[in-house]
Order: structure tokens, then sequence, then C-alpha cells
């Protein structure tokens, strides 16, 4: 056996159709809550800019909005806090969830850590949000992330052409 490097790949289109089956916990209705409301209005500010691409609101053509990220609000009530507390202190979670108050944190009302957009949000534009084929909540991570980082003028897909706006 040989150690010889394999053939290039050529570019190519990858189309894939995803069946999620996956049990959603029990959760209340989508409330927002005055936390929420006080956050998002904290982090998206007058020099907002989506996580993704760096478009502020006008770059994009629509007003900025916020995921909640790592932990998706539908389901809080799936997560071991004590599991998560201590991944978010060694830092698996980024800097916002291990700036978090955990010495304060009861898990019996999660929403301090949820809806504080400043420590579990994510900045988005509509299309890096809930775009077909670009947004957070319809691709698997590794494509939906690789738009970050790719080449300024790469074709992504039909509809998206990869720009970074001056970081």
């Amino acid at each position: 056996m040989t150690d010889s490097p394999a053939p290039e790949t050529a570019a190519h289109v990858e189309k894939e159709t995803l069946k999620i089956d996956v049990n959603i916990p029990e959760h209340d209705a989508r409330v927002t809550t005055e936390l929420f409301r006080r956050t998002r209005a904290q982090v998206l500010g007058p020099d907002g800019h989506c996580w993704v691409c760096n478009r502020t609101a006008v770059e994009s053509g629509s007003p900025l909005e916020l995921h909640h990220y790592p932990v998706e609000r539908s389901l809080a009530n799936l997560v071991d806090w004590v599991l998560f507390k201590v991944q978010a202190l060694r830092g698996d979670y980024g800097v916002g969830p291990r700036k978090f108050d955990w010495a304060k944190f009861d898990p019996a009302d999660w929403t301090v850590f949820v809806d504080d957009m400043t420590v579990n949000g994510l900045t988005l534009c509509r299309q890096h949000h809930i775009g077909g084929d670009e947004g957070i909540h319809f691709l698997p991570h590794p494509l939906w992330i690789a738009q970050r980082f790719a080449k300024e003028g790469y074709r992504f897909n039909s509809i998206e052409i990869i720009h970074h706006p001056q970081e």
C-alpha cells in the first residue's frame, strides 16, 4: 500500500434532504421576557452586525435578529444545567456563557440565562438566521458556519455569494 495523495475532488453541489426526528421537550408557549427585550436592545445597539457575514441591518436589508445560542429556548427543559454550567465555565461555548454569573443561577428559573442575549445570543441577519439554504435553522452546523469563513466571492449556493464587509 502506498501513501500517494488521492486525486483532488472537483467542486460539486451537495444536495441534502434532512429528515429530523428528535423529541422536543414539553415547554411553555414562547413569551418575550423583559430580560430578553432589554438585553436584545443592548446587544443589537446601533453598531450591530451579523455574526456570519458582518453586515449591518442596512446592508442586509432587514432588521438584525437574535438567535438563542448555544441554548435554544424550546430545548431548555432538556438541559442538564449542572453539566452545562461545568462546560460553560470551562469555555466550551465561548465567552458569553462563561462570563454568566453561575453562582446565582437557579435551574428552576433558566430564563435568567436563556433569555439573556448578552450571554446566550447570536446576532444574525435574517438570511443567516431563518433563510433557506443559508440560515442556522435550516442547515447542518458544518455547512452553516462555513459561510462565516468562506473565501470572498465564493458561490456558496444558488442564492448566496460570500461577501465579507470589513470586520
